[in-house]
């Protein structure tokens, strides 16, 4: 196909672990911040996606350029979907706010015991003590395990393939627990907003409860110095995957069918990243590369991805069989043993996806799950969505979601799962357009259902074209002044995260690299904001703090 941009297509990323600096996207076209919940794309794919006759918009009066950009835009925001839509991508979501929440008595008892001091990881390795519970060393172990943990759990989700330097480290104490921790936290911290008696959530002192007894049984993966096996898949292989094959998939039917296989390898689109779990979904199942982009291969690939990053134990459901623990939590793993059912089991799947349509998906999801004993991806929402029929603190805070505002207790994980909820209303209604976006914004498939979908599930926070700075995106028929509102106060919450990471982890004085939030602001102005922040919750400023040499 000729006409085709590969300054347009060629790099797209999705960041999963937390970085440290934000700067402007010029050597990507596009990518997705795991830590901030923002979308940031290029200068040339702003102004393109801008240039558009009707905005952010699916129509046939498009450009090539238009066309491409848009994939680009697409292929983020499908980071985003799956960021704040699917089961492990929310509690990856969560785990950076819930670091904090999780630390926030002991953070605040370390305060009493030990004073002002960062970090408090340098203040344990000169101070081992007693690790009586009453201890100041207790507290400060408690709070730098439960750190490292989500941390460790962060790369074993995401990166399994680059976490052997995590589950070899002495305070690695088994897969089960770093899981157990970083999930159970997550939870809690959901259940102490929207249902403290667990009447509607799961209770991870159920789980934990019973994932004890199998650590004292010394079952394999239960127990501190058991043997570990790594998965080659992660959640970031499958995000890139299903982002990147859905993009394919946009531009084949937005291009009339043109744009193929040759024209993505010719463009860079099909490095090893993008093509890492398609790679390991053929050779597990068996099946040959099919010869075109829409073949049902692919799309039987992408309803894979869907289910495997959509575990269902511990959120939104109990854990089914403690035994199963991790192989049912983890998403490489779970997306290994559907290759292999698919293999074994269902070779005809191959060519059973031909209408991107809402019974194929409920067809092959339901066979796959009720193969894998797990609960399928449509059930989850399905329950989420009880909650909230049933649960009046769920359904206040769908309904503050609805109208562009947070509760303000605890707000960023308000904002978080008022976009969960929303995400699984549409999802329960229009799952196969969620799946097989691609299918469904361009050529005979695209509908108005769809872009209404698209625009309600846009991302909340995006980069301005013109710099560094974020910006909430405002949909249609929001208040822009109460929209800029939660906007302002989610960062607030996000600058208490980020200062309280620095204080238990990072050596030297506090950082305020805020700019990128009040690009308007002096460097005085920006540390007078932070230092009020942090001293609201811990009732010391930065600046009283005595930092430790390492």
């Amino acid at each position: 196909m000729r006409g085709l941009n590969p300054q347009l297509l060629d790099t797209s990323r999705g960041d999963l672990i937390p970085q440290t600096g934000f700067n402007a996207v010029l050597d990507a076209h596009g990518l997705y911040d795991g830590q901030r919940f923002v979308i940031r794309l290029s200068p040339q794919v702003h102004d393109l996606i801008a240039s558009l006759p009707q905005g952010i918009a699916i129509t046939s009066e498009a450009t090539g350029d238009q066309i491409q950009a848009f994939s680009t835009y697409l292929h983020e925001t499908i980071h985003w979907w799956q960021h704040i839509g699917s089961t492990c991508g929310f509690m990856l979501s969560l785990s950076y706010p819930t670091q904090t929440h999780a630390n926030l008595s002991h953070l605040r008892r370390f305060l009493e015991q030990v004073g002002p001091v960062k970090s408090i990881r340098r203040w344990v390795e000169g101070n081992p003590g007693s690790r009586d519970m009453e201890s100041p060393s207790a507290t400060a172990n408690i709070i730098v395990n439960n750190q490292f943990d989500m941390n460790a759990y962060r790369f074993l989700a995401t990166n399994p393939e680059r976490a052997n330097e995590v589950v070899h480290n002495p305070m690695f104490e088994n897969h089960a627990h770093c899981y157990s921790i970083a999930l159970g936290n997550g939870v809690a911290a959901l259940s102490s907003l929207f249902d403290r008696d667990h009447e509607l959530m799961p209770d991870p002192r159920a789980w934990q409860s019973e994932l004890g007894k199998l650590r004292k049984a010394r079952e394999a993966g239960f127990y501190y110095g058991s043997p570990i096996e790594l998965s080659p898949i992660g959640a970031y292989h499958l995000f890139e995957g299903q982002a990147r094959f859905a993009q394919l998939q946009y531009l084949h039917f937005a291009t009339g069918g043109e744009f193929e296989w040759d024209d993505a390898e010719r463009l860079g689109m099909m490095g090893p990243v993008y093509v890492a779990a398609f790679k390991d979904f053929l050779q597990r199942t068996g099946f040959a590369r099919p010869d075109t982009i829409d073949h049902p291969t692919v799309a039987l690939f992408l309803l894979v991805c869907d289910i495997a990053i959509n575990p269902s134990e511990t959120f939104p459901f109990p854990v089914h069989d403690p035994r199963f623990f991790i192989t049912d939590v983890d998403p490489g793993m779970r997306f290994i043993y559907l290759c292999t059912i698919i293999k074994l089991q269902f070779p005809d799947m191959r060519t059973a996806i031909t209408q991107y349509s809402a019974s194929e998906y409920v067809d092959v999801s339901t066979k796959l799950c009720e193969a894998l004993k797990t609960r399928t991806p449509l059930a989850i929402v399905q329950e989420v969505n009880r909650w909230v029929e049933n649960g009046p603190a769920f359904a206040a805070c769908l309904a503050d979601h609805d109208a562009g505002r947070a509760a303000s207790k605890n707000q960023p994980l308000q904002v978080l799962f008022g976009q969960f909820a929303a995400f699984s209303r549409d999802k329960a209604r229009l799952p196969h357009m969620l799946c097989w976006p691609g299918a469904h914004m361009a050529g005979l498939r695209a509908s108005e259902d769809f872009i209404g979908l698209f625009s309600r599930q846009s991302p909340m926070f995006i980069d301005r074209a013109d710099d560094t700075t974020i910006v909430p995106v405002l949909r249609k028929g929001l208040d822009e002044a109460t929209v800029m509102g939660r906007f302002q106060d989610f960062y607030n919450g996000h600058a208490l995260y980020d200062f309280s990471y620095q204080w238990i982890t990072r050596p030297g004085p506090f950082s305020y690299d805020f700019s990128w939030l009040r690009p308007d602001g002096t460097t005085q102005e920006i540390k007078g904001w932070a230092d009020r922040i942090f001293a609201s919750v811990y009732g010391v400023s930065p600046d009283d703090f005595t930092i430790l040499q390492s």
